[in-house]
């Protein structure tokens, strides 16, 4: 199914083996929102061609049939090819209906997948020391890897060390720190169907660079960080069916600062902040959460680190890049003393169980990076902004901070990582510490169907003979 999906123009127009379909393989087919076809013409033409290789035979199957293709998704010109080729068979009745935006998607039962685009979209793009900070709306940027051109979706209102996660078509972004310095619990969505942001119920406390993750149509919040040397070992788990949410079990120490992602119905969370006996320390673990159990275990790794990125593929989890360094106290509210601090270019490979396997080889970075958005676009880990805090060379021994807008870009297999020519938008200064996620935004073809209420073709019935 997976090939029949991903080649289903190819087949549909040039194997035979497809005009011998039974009617209801057929329909399983074009039932599937995983097809990749970029218009719901070529399914139409697709079904068109299995008709007329046996139009006697099948004919009475043709209703049937047709009540998979999504006819509401159709542009006005493909519309005139179905009119005239209904005219001209005259083997079907075209039924028409004037549809809202939301009236046609519902009649259409949603999209296929090769009417999205994939796209990286960043959120609070701007350095927190900038002089925009108190000035303008974070933005909300998007970056495509296929035209590598940024875009602006709608601003949320400001707040810094935001998470996001994207649930097919739709963005979440929870927690952060406004520019009054008071912590959020809220929670926003944004539909790239309708295009503006909408709030949602909040979490049961304040959070700013926590863990939030997706799995199995929930949303978990856990960890993190909302006062000055206050973090957090809560977790909690938003229901998208039923808006709500239900606290889940603790971590088994308070944590924050750390790279999480989803392998096999289970959270990771890798190295981070954390505290013990009043001083904060960098976290040597793995945290993992099995959803189906509600238990935390804990994983040794073979280093300290902390703000590294994480991502799920190849049946492991890819971990980028962050701070690497020994116990030492924490004595600043972003950032712990920078004693024995090391930024890495290093990346590792864990396996299901946690634990580092060698065999794996990762290139390191063109440059030591932490805090950086770190995601998976197809095959591709991309790696944007970030940091290095280091040592400065002087007789007063003090912190400096440099600051990324670069993007790179590394798939499995290549030797080095690619530096694309594009940079991060809207400031020269360079950011880390920003939400970042990919996320399924229709193509603008398709998008333009659902600007205004128009007619559209919903369904179709045999003609008398």
């Amino acid at each position: 199914m997976r090939q029949i999906n991903l080649n289903f123009r190819h087949l549909s127009l040039e194997d035979k083996s497809f005009l011998h379909l039974k009617p209801s393989t057929l329909i399983s087919i074009i039932s599937s929102d995983s097809l990749v076809v970029s218009s719901e013409i070529v399914v139409y033409r697709a079904v068109r061609r299995w008709m007329k290789f046996q139009i006697s035979n099948r004919r009475p199957f043709l209703s049937k049939v047709m009540k998979h293709v999504r006819l509401p998704l159709l542009t006005q010109e493909e519309l005139r090819e179905v009119q005239l080729e209904s005219a001209h068979c005259r083997d079907m009745r075209l039924r028409w209906k004037r549809l809202n935006r939301q009236e046609r998607l519902q009649e259409c039962g949603g999209l296929r997948q090769g009417m999205y685009n994939t796209s990286i979209v960043c959120v609070d793009l701007f350095n927190m020391e900038g002089p925009e900070l108190k000035t303008k709306d974070f933005q909300v940027g998007c970056f495509d890897p296929q035209t590598e051109k940024w875009e602006k979706l709608p601003p949320l209102k400001c707040l810094y060390c935001a998470r996001c996660l994207a649930v097919a078509d739709k963005l979440y972004v929870t927690g952060g720190v406004h520019t009054d310095d008071s912590y959020s619990d809220s929670l926003h969505e944004y539909s790239s169907f309708r295009g503006r942001w909408t709030q949602l119920p909040s979490m049961s406390m304040p959070r700013a660079s926590h863990g939030f993750l997706n799995c199995n149509q929930k949303l978990y919040a856990v960890g993190g960080w909302c006062r000055y040397e206050d973090y957090l070992d809560s977790a909690e788990c938003f229901d998208l069916i039923e808006k709500t949410w239900t606290p889940i079990s603790r971590l088994p120490y308070t944590l924050s600062h750390f790279a999480a992602t989803v392998l096999k119905n289970k959270l990771y969370l890798i190295g981070g902040l954390t505290s013990k006996m009043g001083s904060w320390y960098v976290s040597r673990k793995v945290l993992i959460y099995k959803v189906s159990s509600n238990v935390w275990t804990q994983v040794l790794l073979d280093a300290e680190c902390y703000w590294s990125g994480a991502v799920s593929m190849n049946n492991g989890i890819y971990v980028i890049g962050g701070y690497f360094r020994s116990r030492v106290r924490h004595r600043n509210e972003r950032w712990p003393d920078s004693g024995n601090l090391h930024c890495t270019r290093k990346c590792f490979f864990l396996g299901e169980d946690g634990k580092v396997d060698k065999d794996v080889v990762i290139p390191k970075l063109p440059v030591e990076i932490a805090g950086a958005g770190v995601v998976r676009w197809k095959k591709r880990i991309y790696v944007l902004g970030g940091e290095n805090t280091y040592l400065y060379n002087n007789h007063d021994g003090e912190n400096e901070e440099e600051y990324y807008n670069t993007i790179y870009y590394w798939e499995p297999g290549h030797h080095r990582w690619t530096q694309c020519p594009e940079r991060l938008p809207f400031s020269n200064w360079g950011i880390s510490g920003f939400g970042c996620a990919t996320l399924k935004l229709p193509k603008k073809t398709i998008l333009s169907l659902f600007r205004k209420t128009s007619v559209a073709l919903t369904a179709v019935e045999l003609a008398e003979s």
